[in-house]
């Protein structure tokens, strides 16, 4: 689907994108059919979802991983997963005000406020420092 020249993921898409989010290293089609044995996918349908996640620019090809006597791809994320969720936020023609409202909106309904408002605080202090280090 595409809104605003933006290309969302579809259910599975982002299923298979959760994997990527969740490991700590890049994942082959083998690795992510073995993770998703709960699923009815096929090598074909994974090697499919794969190709479109490449095509629209959300997984790259890092390396190669022999098995047995074939070699696959290795790939990983090219952007974090709250980098996605700030994109599709955005996409949809909000701004950076309903996203700080929302930041709010959730504080408020958070059951540990104080760790809530203490990782702000971090996020604010790292933003400050970035900017400070593009002047």
């Amino acid at each position: 689907m595409i809104i605003n020249g933006y290309r969302y993921l579809t259910e599975i898409e982002e299923e298979i994108m959760e994997l990527f989010w969740a490991s700590d290293k890049p994942l082959t089609s083998v690795e992510i059919s073995k993770a998703s044995a709960d699923r009815s996918w096929n090598g074909n349908y994974v090697h499919k979802m794969l190709r479109s996640l490449l095509k629209k620019g959300l997984l790259e090809v890092c390396g190669t991983l022999q098995y047995g006597t074939q070699y696959a791809r290795q790939f990983q994320p090219t952007l974090t997963k709250e980098s996605y969720a700030a994109q599709v936020v955005l996409a949809k023609g909000r701004n950076k005000d309903f996203v700080a409202k929302v930041a709010v909106a959730l504080a408020q309904e958070s059951s540990n406020q104080d760790e809530l408002i203490e990782k702000l605080e971090e996020i604010i202090e790292q933003l400050r420092n970035q900017e400070e280090c593009e002047e």
